[in-house]
């Protein structure tokens, strides 16, 4: 049988790596469970190491994990491609993986959709072919057996169990509730949909109400 050709996500770091590790083995992760055509690669942007500039050329998708230090430098470097490359902030707050791992969610519902973030419309079509099924994540409400206290649930997601985790810490917090992680699906208590789509929307998903 042939081996599927898998198209390239370039992360580009400094100094130790730990941010592009991180990121290279949580799309990596997401990717395996869902059988995408992708994997992702890390390499480092530190003197005298450069990126190599045939990744750069053959990547389908290219991104510096930390904007402020690699952007002046890669546009310095290599001014044919800075322009292809997508920038992230560097995560801060007491758990950088965390938000690693929804920038990863954000990246993998956007290439799941067919089309990528980034200043140069070029990389946009080499992800819309062949053109793939839209994504959908779905959020609705449950009360059946709660007692009258329904919560709202989000499923569907194209997350690991651990990504799971952080996307529910973060719409806890957003929605000033608790909730859980269960079954595959986020429980959120109460009813927050309304508050719950528009943040997943923010993040890149293509988000679906269900249940009225």
């Amino acid at each position: 049988m042939a081996k599927t050709a898998h198209k390239v996500v370039l992360f580009l770091d400094t100094g130790s790596a730990e941010r592009g590790r991180t990121a290279e083995a949580e799309f990596n992760a997401v990717a395996a469970k869902l059988g995408l055509p992708w994997v992702a690669r890390g390499q480092v942007v530190a003197a005298p190491a450069d990126p190599d500039a045939a990744d750069l050329a053959t990547a389908a998708v290219i991104i510096a994990v930390d904007r402020v230090i690699l952007e002046p430098l890669l546009r310095e470097r290599f001014p044919d491609r800075a322009g292809a490359i997508e920038y992230w902030d560097s995560p801060g707050g007491p758990d950088p993986k965390s938000a690693i791992a929804r920038e990863v969610a954000g990246l993998v519902a956007r290439l799941l959709g067919g089309r990528v973030v980034a200043d140069d419309p070029r990389p946009v079509a080499a992800v819309k072919e062949p053109p793939r099924k839209v994504h959908t994540v779905r959020v609705g409400r449950e009360t059946a057996g709660r007692r009258g206290k329904g919560v709202t649930t989000v499923f569907d997601l194209p997350l690991t169990e651990d990504g799971m985790k952080d996307l529910a810490t973060t719409l806890k917090q957003k929605c000033g509730t608790g909730g859980t992680v269960k079954d595959g699906r986020i429980e959120i208590q109460g009813d927050h949909r309304d508050r719950i789509v528009a943040e997943l929307e923010k993040m890149g998903y293509k988000v679906k109400r269900t249940g009225g």
